[in-house]
């Protein structure tokens, strides 16, 4: 069962604004979209949650070749949390078969969004490519590893672990820590995506360990999702730039994630002002 498996199933669309969901009607059952969710089921009460502290605003369409790399920017960064989070649960956020893949969604018309896993033909201006040629919207690492820090590097913003004590399940309430806080904390930190085409895309996280199939030799479920709000992809031409990295995009490239590439303040590339 390998990565490439995962990307290749359809996944359920972002959920329609309350006014649509009240006026649609359940789907029909359809026996293949039902398999892979036997496969690859949401575990509803699982202690697993998913919070995007950092959201994609904005990326610049590149080109076809490996060579032309255009990142989404900012870099999405996911923190993984625990309900009832205990000192024992340390070692939970510190295993390293968790991962977290990344499908694209684009928007076509309205408010439909339709999942774009592998590949779709393409013949607009946008794409850059020749009618008929299939190219990959998504390119970059979709599927990261866990990177365990012992203190949150921007505890201002951290989120609260959620609580089954509570009918508070907003995860974006903030925490008030002591200014000598440590707050242990897992991230995936997306730092290699790129789109190929301009548009307005979502992007979907869901999170698996690898370890269950390990352990258990069942398939792997999912024991967590997250939608990013909507982001724009534009055209060369019309690109407004790259922004200053986040206090939490710094703090984490100084602990060890070499992978973020960070910008001053005042100096983002390109950055029209």
């Amino acid at each position: 069962m390998g990565i490439d498996n995962i990307l290749q199933h359809p996944l359920t669309p972002p959920p329609a604004p309350r006014r649509q969901q009240q006026q649609q009607q359940a789907p029909a059952p359809n026996s293949a979209s039902t398999h892979i969710r036997s496969r690859y089921h949401l575990h509803i009460r699982s202690r697993y949650h998913l919070h995007i502290r950092q959201q994609p605003i904005a990326a610049r369409a590149c080109g076809a070749g490996d060579r032309d790399r255009r990142p989404v920017d900012p870099p999405p960064i996911i923190q993984m949390l625990l309900t009832d989070f205990n000192p024992d649960d340390v070692d939970i956020l510190q295993d390293p078969r968790f991962t977290v893949g990344c499908l694209l969604f684009p928007r076509n018309t309205g408010n439909t969004w339709e999942s774009c896993t592998s590949s779709i033909n393409r013949s607009d201006d946008d794409s850059g490519n020749l009618p008929g040629q299939s190219t990959p919207l998504l390119s970059g690492k979709a599927f990261v590893s866990p990177f365990y820090v012992d203190a949150d590097p921007d505890p201002s913003t951290a989120p609260a672990h959620p609580s089954r004590h509570t009918t508070n399940t907003n995860l974006s309430t903030k925490l008030q820590p002591d200014a000598d806080a440590r707050i242990p904390s897992t991230f995936f930190i997306f730092s290699d995506l790129s789109v190929r085409t301009a548009g307005l895309y979502r992007l979907q996280f869901r999170l698996m360990n690898w370890g269950n199939v390990e352990d258990t030799g069942q398939s792997m479920p999912i024991l967590a999702e997250v939608w990013s709000e909507p982001f724009r992809v534009y055209p060369a031409k019309d690109f407004p730039g790259m922004r200053d990295s986040s206090p939490l995009a710094e703090g984490l490239k100084e602990m060890g994630f070499v992978e973020l590439k960070t910008r001053g303040k005042g100096k983002g590339k390109g950055r029209r002002r």
